[in-house]
């Protein structure tokens, strides 16, 4: 995986405090690209403001917005919370109203909403251990955690799952 990145560095304070400790590089408006070692766009990433800990190998992100890309470097999916935390091992922990919407007209899944999340970059794997509302067409389902897969598509819901159906009448 290899990750490009484009800081425009700036004064402004942020009030994001990671274990007390000072920032080494902050940014405004920020685009990361990650790539698949093949070459090929996996996700992109934009953020109205970040801090990079070096110290802790972690990046925060305020406001993130995540594209990710299949195979064929189509968007599949739009990813937006209130704010993220990218960690050395290749996971952004996100936080706060949670959207993941697909990009795919006739995909099965259109949305997923929750109040946090974990995707792998790698494996683009996603564990959320919190209330998730999955909207379909004509459905919705509500649990209250999810094991998906950006990839292939997949999601699982985990306790307690309720499902609403919309019934279409036939004219």
């Amino acid at each position: 995986m290899i990750i490009k990145k484009s800081l425009i560095m700036f004064n402004r304070p942020l009030n994001l405090l990671v274990n007390k400790k000072t920032y080494t590089h902050q940014g405004n408006d920020v685009v990361i690209n990650i790539y698949h070692t093949t070459g090929q766009l996996k996700f992109k990433l934009t953020a109205y403001c970040i801090q990079h800990f070096s110290d802790q190998k972690i990046i925060w992100f305020i406001r993130p917005d995540v594209t990710a890309f299949n195979e064929k470097n189509a968007p599949i999916w739009k990813i937006t919370a209130n704010q993220a935390r990218l960690n050395h091992e290749k996971t952004l922990h996100l936080y706060g109203n949670v959207h993941m919407n697909s990009l795919i007209d006739n995909t099965y899944f259109q949305s997923i909403e929750t109040n946090q999340a974990i995707i792998n970059l790698i494996t683009q794997d996603i564990i959320a251990n919190k209330k998730v509302i999955i909207h379909g067409h004509y459905f919705y389902s509500v649990g209250m955690k999810m094991h998906a897969n950006l990839h292939t598509q997949t999601i699982k819901l985990i306790d307690s799952t309720q499902t609403y159906y919309e019934i279409q009448y036939m004219r």
